[in-house]
């Protein structure tokens, strides 16, 4: 072969696979629907447009306690959707950004079957990308806000660079980059700070370098991954410390004590394993077409369970064969034990801090891969191959059958992302805009008058009503004067806006504590256009299929006016605070530490915990813990009990 020929070979080896994954996730992005996911709505939209407008002082909590997460690697989507590109091309990059996954899967797995003939490598190396890629959860998060698709790219770039690090020149270069890589992605989501600690045994287990040498190598890669935080995250922590005391607000707050959150460590409770039987379960449970195994979503996996049982078939062919014939396993090429090391380090971190499966991503893709190249390295290549493929289609199979094409919310194509109809007023007239939902609707913000201030009183965390925090919020109240506004879901008002008086006593019960009800003489109503008539989004829904569409009343605002502040309910939410209180310091397996703002829930009261994602509430005499995303309410007791001398001894309480 000429050198014509192997330039053409290595073009064709390096920009095939990136054109087709490319391709591939622009297809099916389109295919999916527009993403209108949650978490773009109540926060993804949003902290990208505060940062580039530098609302930091001007808004305070806006969308609740995600709207201080580092927005750079939101920036990019926003730019797309407010340049008026049209949505459906702006989703076709996002996605086909997202796809290129499936090429750096490829990537790795060529360098670990290496060993076998070129035809031979090829294939096996597109059924461990396949194989990589068929967890629901990518293809549920591709095209979307999501950033955990999009920063998997420089952690798998990295390992590609550490897959085989053999001490020579070049390998500094490579431990360096690979240290800048996952340091992007640590800065730029802080949850992948574990990825990048989980290639640290990959320098312990250098066979071929001396102490000295796999030290230094590892001081390249720490060096460039402080570097790349220093760099994505270090401006941003800064303009945090400098606001609020604690430069990862309000994360970590038991630690950094700002005045401006609970002084308590949130932490990802959803998903979390208790005990190493439930770890050891966990491959089996989530072969199951059930939601809130591992994710929101129904997604079952079948290749945690086979690469479970191939591994324990593995270990017993190994000693099997000792044992009968006295072989001797032989040692694993260097390539293959950076990969498997890395591999099992990455699970490892990934159940101990939060079991989630859209956090840990990064693991479900290279999970293909290690079950790709475990079953050829313990069989023979035609049965390994058969297997795979077996596995691939049954994978196939049950996600189609089971899975949706996106897990979250997805709407029709328009050529805006976000069709709205905003009334002239909520342009022009600038305010203080109160929400007290969940869905902090933020992604509204950039909509209205550029001056106006918006505060989630109530919605995942509370704001109190006393302290320091309450300080910030009298800042904007004074910045405003009296135009102070709510700001809530349409669904059930009128054509003008006006909410119905259950409604409005709703939300008087929650405002009052403030010192605001609800005025619905002067309210206003945001809508949502059905903008689908061009040509590119016919064309897109043609494909797309019929997807539902957010109500055409999709919010409403209403003028607040003051109020004196109820001097007997506030007593009677101090009386309740006591108990609670009491209750926390009991229950450390219950709570974990962390407490919440005590509020009104109808006629009985609660506390959210943001962290728990459990709800702490009242039923008449009784008191119970409501776990946010399931219905077994856990019976406390009632408050007679928890105000005696002497406190109940729940056996729940202590683990």
């Amino acid at each position: 072969m000429n050198l014509n020929e192997r330039s053409a070979s290595r073009f064709r080896s390096v920009w095939v696979p990136l054109a087709f994954a490319f391709a591939a996730g622009a297809v099916w992005g389109i295919a999916a629907g527009k993403d209108l996911n949650w978490d773009l709505l109540n926060y993804h939209y949003y902290v990208a447009y505060s940062f580039l407008t530098g609302r930091l002082e001007q808004d305070f909590f806006a969308a609740s306690v995600q709207s201080y997460l580092n927005p750079i690697a939101y920036v990019p989507l926003y730019l797309g959707i407010s340049s008026g590109v049209h949505s459906v091309l702006v989703s076709m990059a996002l996605a086909g950004v997202h796809g290129l996954n499936a090429a750096l899967l490829y990537f790795i797995a060529r360098r670990l079957f290496v060993d076998l003939e070129r035809r031979q490598t090829i294939l096996f190396s597109v059924l461990a990308a396949a194989l990589g890629c068929m967890t629901p959860v990518f293809w549920a998060t591709v095209g979307t806000s999501f950033l955990e698709p999009l920063l998997i790219l420089p952690m798998l770039g990295g390992l590609l660079l550490l897959i085989g690090l053999d001490g020579h020149g070049v390998s500094a270069s490579r431990a360096w980059w690979a240290g800048i890589l996952f340091g992007c992605a640590a800065g730029l989501k802080y949850s992948n700070a574990v990825f990048a600690l989980a290639a640290v045994p990959l320098f312990l287990l250098l066979r071929e370098v001396r102490w000295a040498g796999r030290f230094r190598l590892f001081s390249f890669y720490a060096a460039g991954g402080f570097v790349a935080v220093s760099l994505f995250a270090g401006p941003w922590m800064w303009r945090l410390y400098q606001e609020f005391g604690n430069p990862v607000f309000p994360l970590y707050n038991a630690w950094f004590n700002s005045p401006f959150f609970a002084h308590v460590n949130l932490a990802p409770e959803r998903f979390s394993l208790h005990g190493i039987i439930e770890a050891l379960e966990l491959p089996f449970r989530m072969a199951r077409a059930d939601p809130w195994v591992y994710v929101e979503f129904r997604a079952p996996d079948l290749r945690f369970a086979a690469l479970a049982l191939a591994a324990m078939g593995a270990v017993g062919s190994v000693l099997f064969r000792y044992a009968r014939r006295g072989e001797r396993p032989g040692r694993l090429r260097t390539a293959d034990g950076s990969f498997f090391a890395y591999f099992l380090a990455a699970s490892t971190v990934w159940l101990a801090t939060s079991a989630n499966g859209r956090y840990g991503l990064l693991v479900l893709v290279l999970a293909g891969v290690c079950l790709a190249r475990a079953t050829a390295l313990w069989l023979p290549l035609r049965p390994a191959r058969s297997a795979l493929l077996a596995i691939l289609l049954l994978q196939v199979s049950l996600g189609f059958l089971s899975s949706e094409a996106r897990g979250w919310n997805s709407g029709p194509w328009s050529r805006e992302w976000f069709p709205l109809t905003v009334p002239a007023k909520a342009k022009s007239s600038p305010a203080l805009y109160f929400t007290i939902e969940t869905l902090s609707l933020s992604f509204l913000i950039p909509f209205m008058d550029p001056n106006s201030s918006f505060v989630n009183l109530r919605g995942q965390y509370s704001v109190s009503p006393e302290g320091p925090a309450w300080q910030k919020v009298e800042a904007l109240l004074a910045r405003h004067g009296k135009n102070v506004r709510m700001l809530g879901r349409g669904v059930r008002v009128d054509a003008n806006g006006r909410p119905p008086p259950e409604l409005v006593e709703a939300y008087d019960d929650t405002l009052g504590r403030y010192g605001f009800r609800v005025d619905s003489t002067d309210c206003f109503l945001v809508q949502w256009r059905h903008d689908g008539r061009d040509a590119l989004s016919r064309a897109a829904n043609f494909v797309a299929g019929p997807i539902g569409s957010p109500p055409e009343r999709l919010a409403f605002s209403c003028r607040l006016r003051p109020v004196p502040i109820n001097a007997g309910e506030v007593r009677e939410e101090r009386k309740i605070s006591a108990v609670f209180d009491r209750l926390e310091a009991a229950c450390p397996g219950l709570f974990h530490g962390q407490t919440a703002l005590t509020e009104r829930l109808g006629s009985d009261w609660s506390r959210n915990y943001v962290g728990l994602e459990q709800r702490l509430e009242t039923r008449g005499d009784r008191i119970f813990l409501a776990p946010v995303h399931s219905l077994q309410y856990i019976d406390l007791g009632t408050l007679g009990d928890w105000t005696g001398p002497s406190l109940p001894q729940l056996p729940i309480c202590r683990g």
